[in-house]
């Protein structure tokens, strides 16, 4: 299972991404929004690893490490689909390294995985959120189309944050970046 965008490659997680995981998912500025500014042990990349693994076998989706096109195998992110909190809502999570934002990256890779998650998968629904004070990621989820769900706490902490939400029926994949 693989997607291409125009600057993006995109496969499942595999074991030989720990590493990049690992320092994706620590880096300061990264794990501020996404692991509620907690560190992020090995143990966990290798069970989110195994876990996307599962997903994929037993879901049809799940996360997919993120390369540009010209450096395909330099990890720079990662973009996919996951159960909320293991119940059956399902979000669109992505996340890049600093030094490859704002480049509309985070844009183009979540309307791939958008369009996977209703034409491959065939979700009726997919959501997304972000912490309240991450104005790219709204701003990134407004510029997919997505509408206001209002809040939800979410997490092992259950802290707020604000999601989106985008029906099968009202998505219409945007132009490239």
């Amino acid at each position: 299972m693989e997607l291409r965008t125009e600057r993006l490659l995109f496969r499942p997680f595999r074991p030989e991404d720990e590493e990049a995981l690992f320092r994706l998912w620590n880096d300061p500025q990264v794990r501020r929004y996404l692991w509620d500014d907690q560190p992020v042990a090995r143990e966990v990349v290798r069970e989110q690893i195994a876990l996307t693994q599962q997903d994929f076998r037993e879901r049809g989706f799940g996360l997919f490490a993120l390369f540009l096109v010209e450096q395909p195998g330099e990890l720079i992110g990662f973009c996919g689909l996951r159960r909320i909190d293991g119940g059956a809502d399902i979000e669109v999570l992505y996340g890049l390294l600093p030094g490859f934002w704002k480049r509309g990256l985070a844009t183009e890779a979540a309307q791939a995985v958008l369009r996977f998650g209703f034409e491959q998968v065939g979700l009726e629904e997919i959501l997304a959120g972000a912490d309240f004070d991450n104005a790219a990621s709204l701003r990134c989820m407004q510029r997919l189309g997505m509408s206001d769900a209002g809040e939800r706490r979410v997490g092992p902490q259950q802290l707020p944050a604000r999601y989106y939400r985008l029906a099968r029926r009202d998505f219409a994949p945007r132009p490239g970046p």
